[in-house]
């Protein structure tokens, strides 16, 4: 900070010499004037002195007959100074702050957060039919009105913010998830029917007439529930029935194949450090594009395997150089690592300059062997990622009975899981009367 200062003021790098330059340093001293970096070589003094306090350490020289050389001048008064002559950029310093303003009106962003089921291009897409862009003015957004729009033409968002921060229009929304996932097809008449063989170990019927009970063994499409209410009268007999979507919670203990296969040879990507780069620039609008990676973006000349394309691949190992032409480097395999952003001054002021800067790393694929204690390992860290999966997915794990092998020039793992777990899916009456009528026949 103390340099910052130092600059903002000017300094001046002096050179002291003569019959008593000590005499000099002492009256700065005396009269509070710093001095740094002070440097002694053959009877001179070299050291730094603020440019308010060079006038009175001229009048200390004057006084004690010596000599005092100016070596450097440093610090924006020095450099405000050396333009002095220019008119142009003088006059464009006021010229740019004008700009600057004038961009400072507008919204030249608009982000959006808390949206998960409604994506950032649909909003933005909407927005702007709505007459929302960027670069309109600040002045012609209306928050709440802005906000009314996006609930009424979103029934789905229960809750919108809107504001502006800079030149930025910060938009918050969020949904209702419960109204997200309503099944249209939810009050169709339907039957609950296994998923797969198992024994009931739960069963909660909440519309509909339950078909079997715990500790039950059913068949895969068997019916579980029935999606039809049987009505009486009062004499208990039956006087008609009619047709529900049938819901409850069963639970069902089954048994999981698991089978997994890992080569012992496996592919490997060697990075061999050349890289390719494809800068896009859109400012105002307009699209702007340096492409230093000759490479089209369908990248439809790096899947060609005619013999050209073979033969410039062979020509490439032999010759590394060549990779320097964009056309020969399309040839080459690669990764593509894509970084983006805006141009801001501080955190509020965002000018209406994005910037997208691709960068291609070429890579050789070779092949690499694993020994079987690694086969192993990766083997049994898929079988663990497998087990965190069904627990995540509301899944209860009874027995585990996985057998980890190495067979040939590969490691299988492979066994039976038993779980307990959610049985039921919902069939529409009509299709699954079809259903068991084919079954029977």
């Amino acid at each position: 900070m103390n340099r910052l200062i130092k600059w903002w003021g000017g300094t001046v790098l002096v050179e002291l010499s003569g019959c008593s330059p000590e005499r000099v340093i002492n009256l700065c001293g005396y009269n509070g004037i710093e001095l740094w970096d002070l440097v002694r070589k053959e009877g001179k003094y070299c050291f730094y002195v603020r440019r308010r306090d060079f006038k009175q350490l001229v009048g200390f020289v004057r006084k004690s007959k010596n000599r005092l050389i100016v070596l450097e001048k440093q610090g924006l008064p020095f450099r405000l100074r050396s333009y002095r002559r220019r008119k142009v950029f003088a006059a464009g310093i006021p010229v740019c702050l004008i700009i600057l303003y004038v961009l400072s009106l507008h919204i030249w962003q608009i982000d959006f957060d808390g949206n998960a089921y409604f994506t950032d291009e649909l909003l933005r897409k909407t927005l702007i039919q709505e007459g929302y862009d960027t670069g309109m003015r600040k002045s012609q957004v209306v928050c709440e009105d802005l906000e009314m729009k996006i609930r009424e033409i979103y029934p789905e968002i229960t809750w919108v913010s809107a504001q502006i921060s800079g030149t930025r229009l910060y938009i918050q929304i969020r949904e209702n998830t419960g109204i997200l996932t309503v099944d249209e097809s939810e009050n169709v008449p339907c039957d609950l029917v296994a998923l797969q063989d198992g024994v009931i170990t739960e069963i909660i019927t909440r519309s509909g007439t339950p078909m079997v009970k715990a500790g039950d063994r059913v068949t895969e499409g068997q019916v579980l529930v029935r999606g039809v209410v049987e009505l009486y009268n009062d004499s208990k007999e039956k006087v008609g029935e009619y047709l529900v979507a049938a819901d409850g919670d069963i639970l069902a203990q089954t048994v999981i194949d698991y089978q997994d296969r890992i080569a012992l040879e496996h592919p490997v990507k060697w990075y061999t450090g050349e890289k390719r780069y494809c800068l896009k620039v859109e400012a105002l609008g307009k699209n702007f594009t340096l492409d230093l990676s000759g490479i089209s973006d369908s990248g439809i000349r790096t899947g060609e395997k005619d013999e050209s394309s073979d033969f410039l691949r062979k020509l490439l190992e032999k010759l590394p150089i060549l990779k320097k032409i964009p056309y020969l480097y399309s040839f080459k395999k690669y990764d593509v690592v894509t970084t983006s952003g805006c141009l801001c001054i501080g955190s509020k002021l965002t000018l209406p300059v994005s910037w997208k800067l691709s960068t291609l790393r070429e890579y050789d694929e070779n092949y690499a062997i694993y020994s079987n204690q690694q086969a192993i390992s990766i083997a049994e860290e898929n079988c663990l990622r497998f087990f965190e999966k069904l627990l995540e997915k509301g899944v209860q794990i009874i027995e585990k009975n996985v057998r980890i092998d190495m067979i040939g020039e590969e490691c299988v793992a492979e066994g039976t899981i038993t779980v307990i777990r959610p049985i039921a899916q919902s069939v529409p009456i009509a299709e699954n009367t079809v259903h068991q009528e084919e079954t029977n026949n």
